[in-house]
């Protein structure tokens, strides 16, 4: 896992972990386990080291979907995407045989009522905690972050796939919305004016906008922890590939690059 940088997103998010579930879980002394999905496993890698995790008495980590061999007393730590998957996968835990003595169960973005509903139906009586991070994104570097979509691109783009456009564009933008509630921003938000190409009208960063700044004002009005119920002086500035087509062929541009690549 990476080191903890000293400043940037990556220490934001990683203070924010620390704040929301190791504090939770620091009240009983037992070293827990911690349980990851594919995605808070990438989320943790990028934000600190294992060493960071056993200062914080975790003592083992594990893969939310491997068998793991029951270990009775001790607690359990499940940090997952809110997925019918990842669901299935911790009542798989408890509901015949449970294989930990308790669960805080911690989930990167809002859970639906039916998958909630399912858990407390299932293993109620084994939940210590079930809350939810808004940390659904993840930091690359100190002000760099990915939505970690690979498919997004081909969704959007793509004339065969129209149907996924609109599921596509509000996964991103309420991933954006869990970046912007991380900063305890509510910025106003920004799009360039369509772009045309070969008379097609490429109105992509104005929907994702729209999106954006209908969830954030959302967001705040739920949340009743929140003191900045109206826009922060912050500005989030949306573009699409359209605007700048060339870049991603390019070769690398950096003088980094060049000091590596140059042989002499």
């Amino acid at each position: 896992m990476a080191t903890v940088s000293e400043h940037g997103l990556k220490r934001v998010v990683w203070q924010r972990i620390k704040e929301t579930i190791i504090e939770d879980c620091k009240k009983s002394e037992i070293w827990k386990i911690l349980i990851l999905d594919h995605f808070t496993t990438k989320l943790l890698s990028s934000c600190c080291k294992m060493s960071d995790l056993m200062q914080e008495g975790i003592t083992i980590v594990e893969d939310l979907y491997k068998s793991r061999e029951p270990v009775l007393e001790m607690k359990a730590i499940y940090f997952m995407t809110p997925t019918a998957k990842c669901v299935d996968a911790f009542i798989g835990d408890f509901k015949l045989k449970p294989k930990y003595k308790a669960a805080y169960v911690y989930f990167t973005d809002y859970c639906s009522d039916e998958l909630f509903n399912k858990m407390k139906l299932y293993c109620g009586k084994y939940i210590r905690v079930c809350k939810e991070l808004n940390i659904s994104f993840l930091p690359q570097e100190s002000q760099v972050f990915t939505c970690d979509n690979p498919g997004a691109f081909r969704s959007i783009y793509s004339p065969h796939c129209s149907q996924d456009k609109v599921k596509t564009l509000e996964t991103l933008a309420a991933q954006i919305v869990t970046l912007c509630a991380t900063l305890d921003e509510n910025p106003g938000v920004r799009y360039k004016k369509e772009t045309v190409l070969e008379n097609t009208t490429l109105d992509n960063a104005k929907q994702l906008a729209a999106l954006v700044d209908y969830k954030l004002t959302k967001h705040y009005d739920m949340d009743d922890n929140s003191k900045k119920k109206g826009k922060t002086q912050a500005q989030l500035l949306i573009v699409e590939r359209g605007f700048d087509p060339v870049t991603p062929i390019l070769h690398e541009l950096t003088y980094q690059f060049f000091l590596y690549s140059d042989p002499h």
